[in-house]
Parts: structure tokens; sequence; C-alpha cells
């Protein structure tokens, strides 16, 4: 069992907070002003929000939410009927959003997730040119994940996940700026995969808070005679909520 010492965590806070106080107190008194009060009282509203009683969040069916930024990765494209050139696609920073349905069994947990992320194209390329270029790449998943949460005393959790399923990955008008080419727009279901790990707040028994990261990729999907790879990083913020 992996056991995280909240304890010495919060000895720690209360130096650092300590230090800072006085050394805040000591300014403001330096300038003629006297804000004890006030800051003894926010002082002690951080330490009771932080070292409160823990809050566990309850076993059983349970339904989540997230919503965050994609960082899709940049993606190369090659073509059969080109052998040797890879075209680089560059993407812009996305949204990412998604829904489960899970069960808890207090230390793992198990649910079906659909997710959807939508990233802009920046630029596309070859052989060290790169063109402005628009359109964008969009994911649309169903996966099942596993998770592992380090259950402790506090009303932190960490864990760790992993997911399998599929997707399809659609690029949509894509088009090189001034170019005079046609736009071009294709899609391809292929095999996915995520892994990634977080940390979770028990607000209530029953609703949990977290921040997470997600690895999430694909398998090359093909588009008549070309292959494209798809992966991205993303950081979510998400809900979830146990009956």
């Amino acid at each position: 069992m992996i056991e995280i010492s909240f304890l010495n965590i919060g000895k720690f806070f209360f130096r650092v907070c300590h230090f800072f106080y006085e050394e805040l107190e000591h300014k403001i008194k330096s300038r003629g002003c006297n804000m004890k009060k006030n800051l003894l009282i926010i002082f002690v509203c951080v330490l009771t929000f932080f070292f409160s009683a823990p809050v566990c969040s309850a076993d059983g069916l349970y339904v989540s939410g997230n919503l965050g930024f994609a960082m899709a990765s940049d993606s190369d494209l090659t073509d059969s009927t080109a052998p040797g050139i890879t075209v680089n696609t560059e993407f812009d920073t996305g949204l990412a959003v998604g829904a489960a349905l899970g069960y808890d069994f207090n230390r793992f947990r198990v649910e079906g997730e659909i997710a959807y992320q939508k990233n802009d194209v920046n630029k596309i390329g070859a052989l060290g040119v790169f063109f402005d270029a628009t359109g964008d790449a969009t994911a649309l998943s169903f996966l099942m994940n596993g998770y592992f949460d380090f259950v402790n005393s506090s009303a932190f959790t960490p864990y760790i996940s992993a997911g399998l399923g599929f997707a399809q990955v659609e690029f949509n008008n894509l088009d090189i700026s001034g170019s005079g080419f046609p736009s071009s727009s294709d899609q391809d279901t292929v095999f996915a995969y995520q892994i990634g790990m977080g940390i979770g707040y028990a607000v209530t028994e029953k609703v949990t808070i977290d921040v997470k990261y997600r690895y999430f990729g694909t398998e090359d999907s093909e588009y008549d005679t070309t292959k494209a790879e798809f992966a991205s990083n993303n950081f979510l913020f998400g809900v979830r909520i146990n009956f």
C-alpha cells in the first residue's frame, strides 16, 4: 500500500505560510498600516480549507465530465505515390470534452467514455518549407478506461489511468493558403488508446473534482493512398458524481 504523508506536507505548508505572514506583517507595519486581524483571518481560512477533516468519495456507480485543452502533436503524412516525402502538419491548441459512465470499486474504477477534441491546422510543410494553412483535425473516441486510486486518509486522491478503444479521426477542409489547390477532407476509424494521471478532491462524499493529464494516441489513419499520425497531450478539469 502506498501511503502519502500529508502530515509532513501540512507541517511544511504551515512553516512557509508563517514565514510569509511575518514578512508581510512587517512590511505593512513599516508603512503605517495595521492589518494584523485581516491577515490572521485569511491565514486561518487557508489552513482550514487544506487541512480540514477529510471527505472520501463513495463507492458505486458514477457519471463524470471533462473539459480542457488538447495540444495535438505534429502529424506526419506520407503518401504511397510519393515515397520518401513526408508532409508535416502543425496544429493550434484546441478544445477537448468528454463524458463517462463508470463504477467505483474503492481503489479501482472502470468506465466507458466518449470524448471529442478539435484542433485547427496552423501550418503544412515538407522538406523544411512551411506554409500557412487552414482546416482542422477532430477525434471522436470511445474508450474503456481503468483507474487505480491511491486512497489515503485525506480528501485528495492521486490516480493513474489507461484506456483502450477506437476513434474516428477526421481531417476537414485542409487547404494551403494561396496555393490554388482545392481543400480536402477525409475520415477513418482506427484503434485508440490513452494513459494518464491526475488528482481528485472529494468536495463531498458524492462529488469529486479533479485535474488530469492524458496522452491520447491512435494508430495511423488511412485516406486512400495517404497515412496520417494523430496524437495529443490533453490537460483536463473534471467533475465526478457518485450515486
